[in-house]
């Protein structure tokens, strides 16, 4: 029978070489892989070739001439690894087989990729090589329309463990033609079917592996119920071969099971089937493995696993799992490892993990926990590691953890919003790590935390040996245990002044064996943590610390800016302060107090001071008043209370003769980096400790010798000495004291000075008057705006306030001046008490941008136009603000839009004739000019004030929102969101924004998670649509979407047009703008306004175009032209 076999083969080879006609090109080459088995306690030897097919076209290899290569010994076994690459998808023929030598010695393992192949020809190559391992990644199958069965598959049935992956043919009839003979089953022990084309039918594959160990489906529909297993006996190794160490690693110890090298795991994997609940799932017997993720199981109950014996693994992930019953787990007295991340789990019976005496890990991460029942874990004495991140877990009580254990090793909290530090974690007698990143944590009342320790537990943790009388509790560790608080809100460690010894001494015990990490935290140094820096000082002293411990190098002070960088406990309590709310702290200021002087610390630091403040507290004074615009020093009555005076970074240029004569108090005065030339010689009256005066452009002449001279006395009080220089009439930046005293002189005047200077005085006097004349009549809205400035007098240009009119300014701009328009107008005029509705900022995503500039303008004073390269460029901006502008400029509003210009000249010349028009005809307004932003404060206040003015105060922070006042969102909707994304922004969207939508209370849909596999995919995204208050669209790469997304997209914008509100709200990621093909998509991003990610106030616009759930009152909104409405 074999040789007829043999000969069968041979006229098959010679048809199909007939057909090709193209003899394969092939490289080979040597292809590594550690040892995979061993036999008797001994590794065997891998020897592997890669054979890579680059040929397009149909051809055939000559096999015999690659098994000779491997040259095999014949005295011991080896495993002969046969990769087949082909770059193309192409039928490979098998030459010359009938001539191969059968390789008893052999262990035999086959791979192809992209390369087809007749069935009977692998067959016997499958034989020849003696092979047991048999796979198959991406490939069209190649078989017969009609294929018989053969009389035998000798290759075919020592195949043990198979795998197939992205077969584009149906699996099932893939796997019939493979496995086709007259006797129809196999020895096959292992299947692993991936991407597949078609449903699985699990009958068949029972019929044909009546043995089989292992099942794993990954994103393969699966019709009817999955029962597994069905063979009651476990499997050995064939030939008496055991796995590697290597190998036993990958294949068993990888995924936490303990199974015997020599023997086949149990196991059921099920990944992305369409699976819809747990009655698709039956399991009974012997079952070492099991997990299930992307399906749609939403509860389980006690009976899933009844049946079944010796689970190890249990994985439940991405199912959309709620609810599990008290004792679904109970009796799984073997499981080590149980994963049920990534579910919607809010709560867990407290009896749920009894029973399961072995348990080691668990992984609940990324789940909807808030409230841990008592005694969830507490008798799980086995655990290694507890994993609880990304939940909503406020408060851990003490009977929660398990304290007893002493086996924990790892405990993650990250993510979660937790207040309080869980105390118990301290009671874990061998506990390595906690994780606490990203929590709500801050130590605010550590006082109160230290008295709830119960000291008998924590001192039985940290003993090493509480049966020995040499073990002391107080020796500093050499094995930290870590606290990891990374990115919390811990701002410092803040105890009484009068704290317990209990809680004293339990301080001491932490801090000796626990290792607090606080990166990412921002510690702040103020007066309150010198109660805490006092008792470690004193620690100290009683040489509980010796200075080297992490606490003292690593815990850096952020806040406040003179204290940046130093360590926390390195800071004295005369360096410190804290802030106060008093009465007469100037406007734009914060006051602190340094209680131990009793000073008062005025921080003006850049502010935008143009002046000194007019009044201050009337105590002891610290001012910091650096990086202002303050031109001039002037005495101001406080200035004798001054101890500190810091007017680094301003543009003063000159300073009264007399303003440090009775400034007896000032110790510290800074005024380096100004405009100064001279220093009046009153300074010399100062008892300075410190003076520093560097960068000035002072004058080296006959007025400023004495100042040289003053320097010279006064050496060791100049800060930076070196660095103050001065300007001589022939030379430039010489260090001033090192200028010899000749070169300090003045020009004399001349006889012709005496003769001219009376001529000259009279016509400067004509000259004068007639140039004031012209200047007051040119720069007449300067002089006004100048008036109110100083002085804040405001006769002219006062308009009636209309009550509709509650936004001061609309700010109308192009994205390339978003940073211009934040910080040198939004921010300061916000500062200044105005309500300031700008494009970037207050513009609601899912409107059209026609109709938020409709709502702006509608409800502004006045309208702001930045003129720039893309506002010019794309015109559409410009027409819309201009058309909408019209009606109020008509009646008697000749000023309401406002126009600036920060493009070129040449740039303006393109606008349109309107435009051009109105600018030449009203005043432009120059954003470069030092008065710009005055301006703009002056017109803004040309308004009769009302009893509105403090409710306009209030809606500073409020927002233009556009929408009808009939809609009932959160009621009639079974969901807030629904989200719309593609693969490549999975996880963004499962792993940044929808976990801090859930944290607000947002009923979110996604297909992942709420779709039913089964049905129709367009009518589960017809009824998401529907039932949703709002589509986000969530896109990378707006250009290419594919079918599904065009579909989402057309249905939302739908919505949004019938129901006239914006249910569409698209969000677009990184920031690429590459033109949409599609025309919907390319109108709407023309037209309507989306969310980037890339800006800085992306989240907190976000939630402004959104809803909030179950917070809508829309009872006093007004309807304008009956398409939208505004509200604030």
């Amino acid at each position: 029978m074999e040789n007829i076999i043999r000969v069968i083969c041979v006229l098959m080879s010679t048809v199909l070489k007939v057909e090709s006609g193209v003899i394969c090109k092939t490289e080979l080459k040597p292809f590594m892989h550690p040892s995979l088995f061993s036999l008797h306690s001994q590794n065997i030897e891998n020897v592997g070739r890669k054979i890579h097919i680059p040929t397009s076209t149909n051809c055939s290899v000559n096999v015999t001439n690659i098994i000779t290569h491997f040259d095999f010994p014949t005295d011991s076994k080896r495993v002969g690894m046969f990769v087949f690459i082909c770059d193309h998808h192409i039928k490979v023929s098998f030459d010359d087989l009938h001539i191969s030598m059968i390789q008893s010695n052999l262990i035999g393992y086959v791979q192809l990729t992209k390369c087809q192949f007749d069935v009977e020809e692998m067959d016997l190559f499958l034989s020849i090589t003696n092979s047991r391992v048999f796979t198959i990644r991406t490939g069209n199958f190649y078989s017969p329309d009609h294929q018989n069965k053969t009389a035998s598959c000798k290759g075919f049935k020592r195949i043990v463990s198979v795998s197939l992956e992205s077969i584009n043919n149906d699996i099932m009839s893939s796997i019939e033609n493979l496995f086709n003979c007259n006797d129809d089953t196999f020895n096959v022990k292992e299947i692993l079917i991936g991407q597949c084309t078609g449903q699985i039918n699990q009958t068949i594959i029972r019929q044909k592996f009546p043995d089989l160990q292992t099942l794993s489906l990954v994103d393969c529909n699966v019709s009817g119920t999955v029962e597994f297993p069905w063979a009651t006996d476990v499997s050995p190794l064939p030939d008496n071969l055991s796995r590697s160490d290597y190998m036993q690693d990958h294949y068993s110890k990888s995924l936490h099971l303990n199974i015997p090298p020599n023997i086949f795991r149990r196991q059921l994997t099920l990944t992305n089937n369409e699976i819809t609940g747990q009655h698709q799932v039956k399991m009974y017997g012997l079952l070492q493995f099991f997990k299930v993720s992307n399906n749609n199981i939403s509860e389980i109950d006690d009976n899933l696993f009844n049946n079944v014996l010796g689970l190890q693994v249990i994985v439940i992930t991405k199912v959309g799992l709620r609810l599990i019953g008290k004792s679904t787990f109970s009796g799984q007295n073997k499981l080590t490892y149980l994963d049920l991340r990534n579910n919607e789990i809010t709560d867990l019976p407290s009896t749920v993990f009894n029973q399961v005496p072995s348990l080691k890990y668990i992984t609940l991460s990324h789940n909807n926990l808030q409230n841990l029942r008592e005694k969830l874990f507490s008798d799980l004495e086995q655990l290694l590691q507890i994993n609880l991140e990304n939940n909503k877990i406020a408060e851990i009580t003490d009977g929660v953890l398990p304290v007893n254990s002493v086996t924990l090793k790892t405990l993650k909290l990250n993510n979660n919003p937790l207040v309080e530090f869980p105390v118990s974690i301290l009671y874990i007698r061998n506990l390595r790590k906690a994780e606490l990143k990203s929590t709500n944590i801050s130590f605010s009342n550590l006082t109160a935390l230290l008295e709830k320790v119960d000291a008998s537990p924590l001192l039985r943790s940290v003993n090493p040996s509480s049966s020995s009388i040499e073990s002391d509790v107080l020796q500093t560790t050499d094995e930290w245990r870590i606290i990891d608080l990374t990115g919390s809100r811990v701002s410092g460690f803040f105890i009484d002044d009068d704290m317990c010894c209990h809680a004293r001494r339990v301080m001491l015990v932490i801090l000796k064996h626990f290792k607090f990490e606080i990166k990412e935290n921002h510690l702040t140094c103020f007066s309150d943590i010198i109660p805490f820096n006092k008792l470690m000082q004193n620690f100290t002293e009683s040489r509980h610390w010796t200075g080297n411990e992490y606490f003292f190098s690593d815990w850096l002070c952020e806040y406040p800016k003179e204290l940046e960088g130093k360590s926390v406990l390195s800071i004295q309590a005369e360096e410190t302060y804290s802030q106060i709310d008093i009465f007469d702290c100037p406007t734009l200021c914060e006051c602190y107090v340094r209680e131990v002087y009793n000073v008062t610390i005025v921080n003006c630091r850049g502010v935008g001071l143009n002046e000194l403040p007019n009044t201050m507290p009337s105590s002891d004074l610290d001012l910091w008043l650096e990086n202002n615009n303050i031109s001039k020093l002037v005495f101001r009555s406080y200035l004798c209370n001054v101890r500190q005076l810091i007017l680094s970074h301003n543009i003063i240029e000159h300073i009264d003769h007399n303003i440090f004569r009775n400034l007896e108090k000032l110790k510290i005065l800074k005024l380096d980096n100004n405009l100064l030339t001279h220093v009046p010689k009153s300074i010399d009256v100062l008892q300075l400790n410190t003076l520093c005066l560097k960068n000035n452009p002072f004058v080296c002449d006959c007025r400023t010798l004495w100042f040289k001279k003053w320097l010279l006395r006064n050496v060791f009080l100049i800060d930076n000495l070196r660095e103050v220089n001065c300007i001589s009439e022939s030379e430039n930046g010489h260090q001033i004291i090192y200028v010899p005293d000749y070169k300090f002189t003045c020009k004399k005047p001349t006889v012709f000075h005496h003769y001219t200077k009376p001529v000259a005085a009279a016509t400067s006097v004509i000259l004068i008057i007639g140039v004031i004349t012209f200047l007051l009549v040119y720069y007449r809205l300067e002089i006004k705006v100048l008036l109110y400035v100083n002085f804040e007098w405001h006769p002219f240009d006062r308009g009636k306030l209309d009550q509709n009119e509650i936004v001061d300014l609309t700010i109308i701009h192009a994205v390339d001046t978003t940073e211009f328009v934040d910080e040198q107008l939004v921010l300061p005029l916000q500062q200044l008490g105005f309500v300031i509705c700008s494009q970037a900022n207050d513009f609601i995503a899912g409107y059209s941008v026609h109709e938020n500039i409709s709502s702006a303008v509608f409800y502004s004073k006045h309208v702001l136009l930045i003129l720039s390269e893309t506002m010019i460029s794309d015109s559409i901006l410009l027409d819309l603000t201009l058309a909408e502008c019209q009606e109020k400029m008509k009646v008697n509003r000749a000023n309401f839009l406002l126009v600036t210009n920060i493009a070129p000249t040449s740039r303006v010349a393109k606008l349109n004739k309107d435009l051009q028009k109105y600018i030449q005809l009203h005043q432009h307004l120059n954003c470069k000019g030092s008065l710009f932003l005055s301006k703009i404060r002056y017109i803004l206040t040309s308004y009769q004030t009302s009893g509105s003015k403090a409710m306009m105060a209030d809606l500073n922070h409020r927002r233009l929102l556009p929408i009808k006042d009939t809609l009932q969102y959160t009621k009639d909707h079974e969901y807030d969101l629904f989200f719309c994304y593609s693969s490549d922004e999975r996880d963004y969207c499962q792993n940044n924004l929808i976990p801090q939508l859930e944290r607000e209370s947002y009923r979110i849909c996604t297909p992942d998670s709420h779709f039913h596999p089964g049905d129709y995919l367009l009518t589960n995204i017809g009824l998401a649509v529907e039932s949703s208050s709002h589509t986000i669209f969530v896109t990378s790469n707006h250009d290419s979407f594919d079918e599904l997304q065009l579909f989402v997209f057309q249905k939302a914008i739908e919505k949004t047009r019938l129901k006239k509100y914006n249910h569409l709200i698209v969000i677009l990621i990184q920031g690429k703008t590459c033109p949409p093909g599609e025309k919907d998509i390319n109108e709407y991003f023309h037209s309507f306004v989306y969310l980037d990610t890339t800006d800085k106030h992306f989240f907190s616009r976000l939630k402004t175009s959104i809803l909030q759930p179950n917070e809508i009152d829309v009872s006093n909104v007004n309807i304008r032209n009956g398409i939208e409405n505004t509200s604030i």
